[in-house]
């Protein structure tokens, strides 16, 4: 038989109940598409430029041979450019800038080539502020490596975590929690101290930047930010805030983005409010980023199954209008800005998939699949982040 005709033949083949499945695949797709309903920002202006058909329709694309086959139902109902096969390996990086992720396994640098290195079996993975070396908690020690994983320093400390590397390219400082303690250390590994004896389990900030201004949250939920070279200082606090989760000062340092469980606020650097993104009622945030402007945030929620991927292309004093960009069955759990702020990475975990979508306008979409298997992980990685413009 000639290979033509071979491969006629097996295109022509179809898995057992393959109809049933496509009808069963269909009937779920347009039904979630039909009850969706929108994660309102504070006065925004929806514009879901992916629907959750598309998003499914990648989930079983990339799970089985019935998803193909909802795949082939589904492209002509959404946007033919919306709808990628995703890749099996991270081959490479859309941008400049190396990748820190964290995993079950360890802490790895992903170079743009695709290429990936395992630093150790640390946790917490941060970059110094240049990008020249990268701070991890291992399990009983703060540990200073370069990309390569060459260890600088190590620090034995109980309770190691969330570690942060602040300040510029010559003097630089580190903080980490210890147990429920605060701790500052200097980038070269002296000078270690304690800050504040207890804090909430929230990883803390730097401003970038000189002056060493360190932003962290007290137990009672209010935000502190403190001059840590002088005399530690407070600069300001903020009322409490419920479940504050994580916080970032943009890259000229003007202003702090505080992402709490329902709540998405950005303060100046006098510790005013400017903006409060959303509204009562609204679902639960998985992630938030700063755009590499200053200008622009992105964030994830979740609700009734389902997580959706919001821009904010500008921050104004008016209104800050919000983009839903991209709405996946299950969990996304961060998201990330390239260094030039072109691509957004978002890792959606229930799909073992990264997702790299040029921010403006969605242009491009690259899925990149199998990410557990590739990080050596039974649990999704996680992204300790995009760093660093060249």
């Amino acid at each position: 038989m000639k290979e033509r005709d071979l491969r006629r033949r097996l295109g022509g083949l179809e898995p057992p109940r393959a109809d049933g499945a496509r009808e069963r695949a269909w009937q779920v797709v347009s039904a979630a598409f039909g009850e969706r309903e929108p994660i309102r920002p504070t006065r925004a202006r929806l514009r879901p430029l992916v629907s959750v058909a598309t998003a499914l329709a990648l989930l079983a694309a990339a799970l089985s041979p019935a998803g193909r086959a909802v795949l082939d139902t589904v492209r002509d109902t959404v946007a033919p450019e919306r709808i990628v096969r995703a890749r099996p390996a991270l081959f490479s990086l859309p941008a400049d800038g190396r990748l820190l992720v964290d995993s079950q396994r360890g802490a790895w640098v992903v170079q743009r080539n695709g290429s990936k290195r395992l630093l150790g079996a640390y946790r917490e993975s941060s970059w110094s502020p240049t990008g020249r070396f990268v701070v991890v908690a291992g399990r009983s020690e703060l540990v200073a490596l370069e990309p390569g994983g060459r260890v600088r320093w190590s620090l034995a400390r109980p309770g190691v975590s969330r570690p942060r590397w602040g300040g510029t390219r010559t003097d630089t400082r580190i903080a980490y929690g210890s147990g429920t303690t605060l701790r500052v250390v200097a980038g070269d590994g002296r000078g270690d101290r304690l800050l504040a004896r207890r804090v909430a389990p929230v990883a803390p900030a730097w401003r970038p930047g000189t002056g060493h201004v360190l932003a962290f949250v007290d137990p009672a939920g209010r935000i502190q930010v403190v001059a840590v070279d002088r005399s530690d200082r407070r600069l300001w606090s903020s009322r409490p805030t419920p479940a504050v989760q994580a916080l970032e000062w943009s890259r000229e340092g003007a202003l702090l983005l505080v992402r709490a469980r329902r709540s998405l606020s950005v303060y100046n650097f006098a510790g005013r409010r400017l903006f409060e993104l959303l509204g009562d009622g609204s679902a639960p945030i998985a992630a938030a980023a700063l755009g590499p402007s200053g200008r622009s945030v992105a964030f994830v929620q979740t609700a009734r199954g389902r997580s959706s991927l919001w821009v904010v292309p500008r921050l104004r004093p008016d209104a800050s209008a919000a983009r839903r960009v991209f709405t996946g069955a299950g969990r996304f759990t961060d998201v990330a800005w390239s260094p030039d702020g072109r691509w957004l990475l978002l890792a959606w975990a229930d799909a073992d998939q990264w997702l790299f979508l040029r921010s403006t306008g969605v242009q491009k979409l690259v899925a990149v699949s199998d990410l557990r298997r590739q990080f050596r992980t039974s649990s999704f990685p996680r992204i300790g982040g995009w760093c660093c413009a060249s």
